[in-house]
């Protein structure tokens, strides 16, 4: 029997782990994800409310007193997609990710030969960055020209929201990496890998959230003010065109026991005698929209300047019965809008 003693037992292996800087990762995407959905939505009520509070004002109703809710008012900004507004904002937003993630010196560095060398289509996209570099650089251009349609404001009717929008474009590409790169403009040869902000000459008395943050800020509000704009002029619209189509919504006819105040252009009353609980009938009235009982009712001769509209609760005394509106042939009281 030896007199060695027995060796120390090994420890067990140790389980998988999960990096300290992987956890980081998915904890900051996850943060971004939540940050960038709570603004989305944000974004969608804003939207939502403008555009209900234009349509419903158009018949003098208030948006805010009919009740609807922060999802309700936030899925009414689905009303101003359209296609092309879609893919303007999809192309929009792939351009500022490329005018803010790309180095603005890349292209600068790469040589005429190179560049001879390359396939057609990355001579297209060489081609295309060329061309968002040079709209880059003529930034103070475009907010000049925001400028002189804000100067021309009451000229431009429905196309105000491109005044700001313009502007906020303009100001969002002053923010790009090639607009404050002059290094290629001015002949100077850079190194590939030399950083931008060795580059760009530092403001020292300028603070980096005055040169950045108040830019991007100012930006973001004429974009918002911008779309509030288009957005109210979209809803005005589509009143408008609701209100030439107005055969075409869901007709209303209302029993009564007592005789209604209702005597709309288009509004006609049937008495059906006094051996039926609901003795007077009327017809002509097309609704607008409903919330929790209460109809808001319009006549079928109704018009802007002078039309009424009509709001009743259904009750024991009135009852309410909805029929399709006409959808073959406007009518006498349809116009095209």
């Amino acid at each position: 029997m030896s007199g060695d003693p027995a060796p120390p037992p090994s420890p067990p292996p140790a389980g998988p782990s999960t990096p300290a800087g992987e956890e980081r990762t998915a904890t900051s995407l996850l943060g971004g994800l939540i940050a960038q959905a709570s603004f989305l939505v944000a974004v969608m009520y804003f939207l939502g409310a403008v555009y209900m509070t234009a349509y419903c004002s158009y018949f003098r109703v208030d948006s805010f007193n009919l009740g609807f809710g922060f999802a309700e008012m936030a899925i009414q900004s689905l009303n101003v997609v359209t296609a092309p507004l879609a893919g303007g904002c999809l192309l929009a937003v792939l351009i500022l990710r490329h005018l803010a993630t790309t180095p603005a010196l890349a292209l600068a560095a790469q040589s005429d030969t190179d560049q001879t060398q390359q396939t057609h289509q990355e001579r297209l996209v060489r081609a295309v960055q060329r061309a968002l570099r040079a709209v880059a650089r003529a930034h103070l251009s475009i907010v000049g020209a925001g400028l002189v349609l804000l100067l021309l404001w009451s000229w431009l009717g429905g196309f105000r929201w491109t005044a700001p929008i313009v502007l906020g474009v303009g100001v969002l590409l002053g923010q790009s990496p090639w607009a404050r790169s002059r290094a290629r403009d001015r002949g100077t040869a850079v190194p590939p890998d030399t950083d931008e902000s060795a580059a760009v000459p530092s403001h020292p008395v300028l603070p980096r959230v005055w040169s950045r943050a108040v830019p991007a800020f100012t930006a973001g509000l004429l974009m918002m003010w911008g779309l509030s704009l288009g957005t109210a002029g979209l809803g005005e619209r589509e009143a408008r065109q609701a209100a030439a189509n107005l055969v075409r919504r869901p007709a209303v006819v209302l029993l009564s026991t007592d005789r209604l105040s209702l005597a709309g252009p288009g509004v006609e009353v049937s008495d059906l005698g006094t051996k039926v609980h609901y003795r007077y009938r009327y017809t002509g009235l097309r609704r607008l929209v409903e919330r929790n009982g209460r109809y808001y009712l319009l006549p079928l001769g109704w018009n802007h300047r002078t039309g009424p509209t009509y709001v009743l609760h259904e009750g024991d005394d009135l009852r309410v019965e909805l029929f399709p509106g006409t959808q073959d042939e406007c009518g006498a009281w349809c116009a095209e809008g």
